[in-house]
């Protein structure tokens, strides 16, 4: 059967299930929690199996966005279901199970199948747009653009080498500002209070990680030796980084990710065997440093010690029970808080805040705290908010609900699959073109933030994106430079020769 059949049926069946859960809705039914983990975990195994059928791997826009889905909304809904509890914030916020709870998760699950239905929809109805659009208009277009740019090998390198040196000073600062390596290391577990006023240093890591991705895929499409020194102090200061940031997010997505997706789009791409060894390889090294450096500091080091003893075990727990894994934990506070007489929607006011995030607050004293995450925090899990203004996630999801109710859960999906569309890996990667380098780029940097964007709100993970956009798109101007506009002949016979390929 032809693939674009398929995804047309897949998109009816999408819409049948938002169909059938309207009438429920309509007939005021009770929907089961259960069920509705059924349906959302065979909606998401659907979409990664599609991709990885089609792409040989699960690491494009959708089947980041699937994994994202099954990580956070179907594996730990089970959690809580067989464990009982529920913890928006740490252990000391946990509460039992109950059916009014059981409820609430229910409309939390609906939230998440309305908002990965639409987004699948989107994206797949883009990609089937795109490929029926006549593919030899862009083709040529491609062609009479083919030198409408040239990029500086020299100019690359200083580029490459000015963020690793800025981003290795940027580290010593927090470092020797904060006490010396124990304190900053200590001083990690509570981040938002202990870099208030230098966050933006934390985040030097992604201009290393955009000229890196630069560098090797414009060096790989002149043919010349990619893994340079430059390129090895550039993946050095990027782990460090990484590393040194206080977060599994920046070590996983903004350095592991993009590199092997750098290694996917080169001439020999790893096999979906080897991608799945450095999966299960990125779980353990980040549960193990969340567990040694995080969650040992809030509870005394019980973590720690129980790691000590099972660190199987321990891990296993931690890979849903973690801070950074639990927006679903969120949802059912939001929808159960959203069922009292004193629940206002925010009518788009966690949004508004987001553009301050560019600010830094040195510049701007009343600088708002943050967005969705802040304002549900703050309200809802105000122990675990406290002094340290220590946030927990609310996801696209719950700041959608939050904001608009349904229709903001309904135009997040939207939204964020027409931009994720954008980023659809093809096939045949043209780096050929001044734009498919570009545009490389842009997959490979922003692919990743993908979880960050579902995960978090629109203040932290929105702004972060519009900042790589921006750093790479600067960062390539930089280093190129437009070169005289191809004959009016040389056009016709680029026209010409795509015309008779047709």
């Amino acid at each position: 059967m032809n693939k674009d059949v398929l995804l047309a049926l897949g998109a009816g069946s999408l819409a049948a299930v938002l169909v059938s859960w309207g009438i429920v809705s309509v007939l005021d039914q009770e929907v089961s929690y259960p069920l509705m983990i059924a349906v959302l975990a065979l909606l998401l195994v659907s979409v990664v199996t599609r991709e990885i059928m089609t792409f040989h791997h699960p690491l494009t826009p959708a089947g980041v966005v699937a994994l994202t889905g099954l990580l956070l909304f179907v594996l730990r809904p089970l959690t809580v279901w067989a464990n009982r509890v529920t913890s928006p914030g740490a252990l000391a916020d946990s509460r039992y199970f109950s059916s009014a709870l059981v409820e609430a998760g229910s409309a939390a699950l609906v939230q998440c199948l309305v908002f990965f239905c639409l987004f699948f929809i989107v994206y797949y109805a883009i990609a089937l747009n795109q490929r029926a659009t006549v593919i030899e208009a862009a083709s040529i277009s491609a062609l009479t653009r083919r030198e409408s740019r040239v990029v500086s090998t020299t100019a690359l390198q200083y580029l490459t080498l000015v963020a690793s040196g800025g981003a290795f000073a940027a580290i010593l600062y927090l470092i020797v500002s904060s006490g010396g390596p124990s304190a900053y290391v200590a001083g990690l577990a509570l981040r938002s209070d202990f870099l208030s006023g230098r966050s933006f240093f934390a985040l030097t890591y992604v201009p290393v990680q955009i000229a890196l991705v630069l560098n090797v895929l414009h060096r790989r499409k002149v043919g010349v030796r990619v893994w340079n020194w430059v390129n090895v102090v550039a993946v050095v200061s990027l782990l460090v980084c990484g590393i040194s940031a206080g977060g599994r997010g920046p070590l996983v997505i903004g350095v592991v990710l993009p590199l092997v997706l750098l290694k996917q789009f080169g001439p020999k791409p790893l096999r979906l065997r080897t991608l799945t060894t450095i999966g299960v390889g990125m779980l353990v090294v980040a549960l193990t440093y969340s567990i040694v450096v995080r969650t040992s500091s809030f509870d005394g080091g019980r973590s720690l010690a129980q790691f000590k003893v099972d660190p199987v075990g321990v891990m296993l727990t931690q890979l849903t029970s973690g801070s950074e894994t639990r927006p679903f934990d969120s949802l059912v506070r939001l929808n159960e808080a959203a069922t009292t007489d004193g629940f206002e929607f925010q009518g788009g006011a966690t949004y508004a805040a987001a553009p301050a995030w560019f600010v830094p607050r040195a510049l701007w004293e009343g600088k708002p705290n943050g967005g969705g995450n802040t304002w549900f925090t703050s309200t809802y899990v105000p122990r675990f908010y406290g002094t340290a203004r220590i946030e927990t996630s609310l996801s696209t999801v719950g700041e959608g609900y939050a904001n608009f109710g349904y229709a903001g859960v309904a135009g997040a999906g939207i939204v964020l699959g027409a931009v994720a569309s954008q980023l659809r890996p093809r096939r045949r990667q043209d780096e050929t073109t001044a734009g498919g380098l570009l545009g490389t780029t842009l997959t490979v940097v922003l692919t990743p933030l993908l979880f960050s964007l579902i995960r978090g709100d629109l203040y932290q993970g929105g702004s972060l994106t519009i900042a790589t956009v921006g750093l790479t798109m600067a960062g390539y101007y930089v280093v190129s430079s437009r070169k005289p506009a191809t004959t009016h002949g040389t056009v016709e016979r680029l026209v010409a020769t795509s015309v008779l390929r047709a």
